[in-house]
């Protein structure tokens, strides 16, 4: 019986624990729980069970928000702005050491995040991140851990698209069994180890998909649509549409003839030509007009219904603030928007490898403009503190001053601080020289 040498036992071993970490469920349901006791998964187990390819919410299926987003420009353009900060907050991503709260400036998960793939730098991937995200409420991301040299890393990730996203069901001892990506030729199932996915809550627990605030929406968006098709055909028609009949008693058309001479005046062909007739006539409008209707006000306040399910300042869209509340908007912009999205994909990608335990991955806000406290005040607060001339040159930027005076506080002549050898100006002569004595 030959031997086999150490180093093949050892390439063996790895390839053995490599194809053993397939069967194992590294984000979501883990296969190696025990199902059978759990009771939740039991009651809602015929639920759990098949494919699940849209949400069901009255009819408004994933690929009809795809149609939202790029057919209404509110929706568009409200999620593109939020979509834009979150990209930069991308960039100020920064990996730190739990343990020792060092920061890293070399790990392979910052490789990954400069350069997710070919066509994608790491701000242009975190855009399309927040467009996905934004609209469907939800967001799949393949990046499959490598086998072999450098197992459990991952060099490039992409992002699924939303409207062509099947997860399939396991059934409760296994509920989340894979997704298949449709419209291809083929529908390969992706495991769980090679993908995450980054949701908003959905109050439906029998649906893995994200909930969309488009569907919180839809009624304001409806409103946005409607509005817009009445002002479109009011504008190609020149106004409300309406239909013309000769004057009532009128004795110069017969009533035998009174049908025809509507139907001459209201053929399609003669729609926006000038025509002379022999006999009065009456025009008579169908509907009312764009302002009779508040279509203006309605699609107003549809716009800031949809600001406000996105949690953003409606000063943003319309662009009429003054400049420090246009400044508050965008810092608003980025608190309660950009950054908790891009440090909500930072955990999701740390959770995904299993590295939460060990790092933490957020966003550096002291590198974003908008956050930063304006230069004037921040040299108005130093001086009211009466700080050293050293701590007024780093707050603009400069090196501090070797001189020791230039580390001591900027005092004027009126101030002074308490201790021996002070006079009280209030203090009579007669009040010092019985306490001397």
């Amino acid at each position: 019986m030959a031997w086999i040498p150490k180093h093949k036992l050892a390439a063996l071993q790895q390839e053995k624990d490599a194809l053993q970490a397939n069967l194992l469920e590294l984000k979501g349901y883990f296969e190696n729980r025990d199902k059978e006791k759990n009771k939740y998964f039991a009651s809602i187990s015929s639920l759990l069970t098949g494919n699940e390819i849209s949400d069901m919410f009255n009819s408004i299926d994933r690929a009809k928000l795809k149609e939202v987003y790029e057919g209404c420009g509110p929706a568009f353009g409200i999620i593109n702005k939020i979509a834009r900060a979150v990209g930069d907050c991308f960039t100020y991503l920064e990996l730190q050491n739990i343990s020792t709260g060092d920061y890293v400036e070399k790990h392979w998960i910052l490789d990954l995040l400069r350069r997710p793939n070919d066509r994608y730098n790491c701000r242009r991937f975190g855009v399309a991140w927040a467009v996905t995200r934004l609209t469907y409420g939800d967001a799949f991301t393949y990046a499959p851990p490598k086998l072999g040299k450098n197992y459990g890393e991952c060099d490039e990730m992409y992002l699924l698209p939303g409207h062509h996203i099947k997860i399939e069901k396991g059934g409760y001892r296994n509920p989340l069994k894979g997704i298949a990506v449709t419209g291809g030729s083929k529908e390969e199932l992706i495991e769980p180890r090679e993908f995450f996915e980054s949701f908003a809550f959905n109050l439906d627990d029998t649906s893995f998909f994200g909930f969309s605030p488009l569907i919180a929406a839809a009624l304001y968006l409806s409103i946005i649509d409607r509005g817009m098709r009445r002002e479109d055909a009011s504008l190609k028609n020149g106004g409300p549409a309406s239909i013309i009949t000769p004057a009532k008693d009128n004795m110069g058309v017969m009533p035998k003839d009174k049908d025809a001479v509507e139907e001459e005046f209201n053929k399609r062909e003669n729609v926006g030509k000038t025509h002379a007739f022999r006999v009065p006539i009456e025009v008579h409008e169908i509907g009312s007009k764009s302002v009779d209707l508040g279509i203006l006000d309605s699609h107003k306040e549809a716009v800031t219904a949809l600001c406000f399910a996105y949690d953003i300042p409606v000063d943003l869209y319309y662009g009429q603030a003054k400049y420090e509340n246009a400044k508050e908007a965008k810092k608003a912009l980025f608190e309660n928007n950009a950054i908790p999205l891009a440090n909500e994909f930072a955990a999701d990608l740390l959770a995904h490898f299993g590295l939460d335990q060990e790092f933490t991955l957020t966003v550096n806000t002291d590198l974003i403009d908008v956050l930063k406290d304006d230069a004037a005040d921040v040299l108005d607060n130093l001086a009211k503190m009466h700080a050293s001339l050293n701590e007024l040159r780093e707050a603009n930027g400069y090196d501090p001053r070797p001189e020791p005076w230039a580390d001591l506080p900027m005092l004027p002549m009126a101030i002074q601080f308490g201790g021996e050898g002070i006079t009280d100006i209030n203090e009579s002569e007669e009040e010092e020289e019985g306490a001397e004595a």
